[in-house]
C-alpha cells in the first residue's frame, strides 16, 4: 500500500464533528449540504452517487482510473469535480488531498482497494451506493419496501420476474441494481414507487450498510465458496441479505446453505421463513404438486391445501421449463406474495412474462 503523508489534525480532531455529522445523515432532507464526498469509480454507479449527492448540496469529487468522456462531461454539468489517475498511487493522494468527510465505493470497487484501506485506517466511513440508497430512500412520501435478491448464479431474472409480477398486482414497482439501473435513480423519481426489487452482488453485500429489507431471498451459495479458505467470510457476507428482514426471507431448500443462512439471521420480530424448490413443499413452501406450481407460504390452510399458480406444461407450451427458471418462478413468486400479490395475479404475469421479455430483446 502506498504511504501517504496527511497531519494528524486532518485524520483526527479536526474531522470529528463532521463525522458525527456524516454518522447522523439518514434522510434526503438532512442537511448534506458542504460535506466533502469523494465518490471512487465513473461507471454508471459512480456518476449516479455523484449526481445524487451533487443536487444535495455536497461537494464532490469523483476518483477513477478509466477515461469515460460521456460521464465527464455530465460531471462537468452538474459542477462535481474529477480526476482521472491511472494509477493507485496517484488516486490515493488525490483522495488524500481532497481531505473527504465520506467515501463512497461502487460495486465495481474490489474489497481490498487501497483507497478505501486508507479511509478506514483513518476513521473515515465508506460506504456502498445501497447503504447511501438507504439512507436517502425518503425523497418523496412515497417511501419504496426494498425486496432485495442475491446468489452465487445470475439474479437478473429472478428480480425481472419479482419486478413483473408486482406490476401485474398494480404496483408502482423498478428493478435496481445489478444489471438494472443504478438504485439511486429510481429512488429520485419524482413520482416515488411502491417497491424496488434490489440485486445485490457480493461486493454490495459486504458494504451493505444497516438496510432493513421488506422482503429477501439468496437463490444460493456456490459449493465452490463453500469449500475455499475464506468460507466462512464468504458465507457471513452472503447470509447478510437476510438481516433485519421484515416479511420474508425467501431461501432454497435444496441448498442447506441458504436455510442456515435464514436460520441464523437476526430478522424483524414475525418475518416467516419462506422456502422454494421443485419438490413438493412443506407448509410454507413454494414448489411443485402433480406438475402445477403452488403456493403453500400464504395460504391459511397451508397445512393441508396450497394455492395454484400455473403448471409445467402451460411453461412448456411458452419455453420456461427450464429447471433453473422455474426455481427463480417460484422464488420471485414468494417474493411477491409477501408484498402482496394474490396468486391471481402471479399466474398471469407468467403466463405473459414470455411475450414482455421478448418485447425488450
Amino acid at each position: 500500500m502506498v504511504a501517504v503523508a496527511v497531519s494528524e489534525a486532518e485524520t483526527t480532531g479536526a474531522r470529528r464533528p463532521e463525522a458525527e455529522r456524516v454518522a447522523e445523515l439518514g434522510s434526503w432532507h438532512h442537511d448534506w449540504s458542504g460535506l466533502r464526498i469523494a465518490v471512487l469509480g465513473l461507471g454508471a454507479v459512480g456518476f449516479a452517487a455523484a449526481d445524487t449527492l451533487a443536487e444535495l448540496g455536497a461537494r464532490v469529487r469523483v476518483i477513477h482510473e478509466l477515461a469515460d468522456a460521456d460521464h465527464e462531461r455530465l460531471l462537468d454539468v452538474i459542477g462535481a469535480e474529477r480526476v482521472l489517475a491511472e494509477t493507485s498511487a496517484a488516486r490515493l493522494g488525490e483522495l488524500a488531498a481532497f481531505g473527504p468527510e465520506l467515501v463512497i465505493a461502487g460495486p465495481e470497487v474490489p474489497a481490498d482497494d487501497p483507497l478505501t484501506a486508507w479511509a478506514a485506517s483513518r476513521g473515515l466511513p465508506v460506504w456502498g451506493d445501497v447503504e447511501l440508497a438507504w439512507r436517502l430512500r425518503d425523497k418523496t412520501p412515497r417511501v419504496a419496501d426494498w425486496i432485495c435478491v442475491s446468489g452465487s448464479r445470475d439474479t437478473a431474472v429472478a428480480a425481472r420476474l419479482t419486478a413483473h409480477m408486482l406490476a401485474a398486482a398494480g404496483l408502482r414497482v423498478a428493478p435496481a441494481g445489478g444489471s438494472g439501473a443504478p438504485i439511486l435513480d429510481p429512488l429520485r423519481d419524482p413520482h416515488g414507487y411502491d417497491a424496488l426489487v434490489v440485486e445485490l452482488s457480493e461486493l454490495q453485500l459486504a458494504r451493505l450498510g444497516e438496510i432493513s429489507p421488506y422482503a429477501s431471498v439468496r437463490l444460493d451459495f456456490d459449493a465452490s465458496a463453500a469449500a475455499a479458505a475464506d468460507a466462512p467470510s464468504r458465507w457471513a457476507t452472503a447470509a447478510r441479505v437476510y438481516e433485519r428482514t421484515q416479511i420474508a426471507c425467501v431461501y432454497n431448500r435444496a441448498d442447506p446453505e441458504t436455510e442456515r443462512m435464514v436460520e441464523e439471521a437476526d430478522v424483524v420480530e414475525g418475518a416467516r421463513a419462506i422456502s422454494f424448490g421443485l419438490d413438493s413443499p412443506p407448509p410454507s413452501g413454494f414448489g411443485i404438486v402433480e406438475e402445477i406450481l403452488v403456493d403453500r407460504g400464504y395460504h391459511a390452510e397451508r397445512r393441508s391445501e396450497a394455492y395454484e399458480l400455473v403448471t409445467l406444461d402451460e411453461l412448456h407450451e411458452l419455453g420456461l421449463a427450464e429447471p433453473g427458471f422455474v426455481q427463480d418462478l417460484l422464488a420471485a413468486s414468494a417474493l411477491a406474495r409477501a408484498r402482496g400479490a394474490e396468486p391471481a395475479e402471479i399466474a398471469e404475469a407468467i403466463l405473459q412474462y414470455h411475450h414482455a421479455s421478448r418485447g425488450r430483446e
